[in-house]
């Protein structure tokens, strides 16, 4: 399935939600996205060095922050997250949210890009906010 033909809000890679599948197995993991000048995720991190609990993921801000740094080299924009779910949670916590508006804010974005993956039912949800 690719998410782009779900739902026409930011277009992704195949690649890239083949590279999710493949390392966000396990619910509240995650990595970035970023996005090229068309205007498609081509890219995505894994952020395996970040802290991860049942209920959490948090974030190894420091390293993807230098990852972004790279990507800008590349002329490749940060556009977002992708972090994953246990089976039946498709909507973001009010914690995402809040975590996205104040990446938002401090970053001068426009928008950014919340995907949600939920590895137990391999189901793709985005959000923009």
């Amino acid at each position: 399935m690719d998410l782009s033909t779900v739902q026409n809000k930011i277009r992704i890679n195949s690649k890239v939600i083949d590279a999710i599948r493949e390392n966000l197995r396990v619910p509240e993991v995650g990595g970035i996205l970023g996005i090229d000048e068309n205007r498609i995720v081509t890219k995505f991190y894994n952020d395996s060095t970040g802290i991860t609990t049942k209920l959490r993921y948090i974030p190894n801000v420091q390293k993807l922050n230098a990852v972004i740094q790279n990507w800008a080299k590349e002329n490749i924009s940060f556009i977002g997250f992708v972090h994953t779910h246990p089976k039946g949670a498709e909507k973001l916590s009010s914690r995402d949210i809040e975590y996205a508006e104040k990446i938002k804010s401090q970053c001068s974005m426009s928008e950014i890009l919340m995907l949600l993956y939920i590895p137990a039912e391999d189901k793709f949800f985005q959000y923009v906010i």
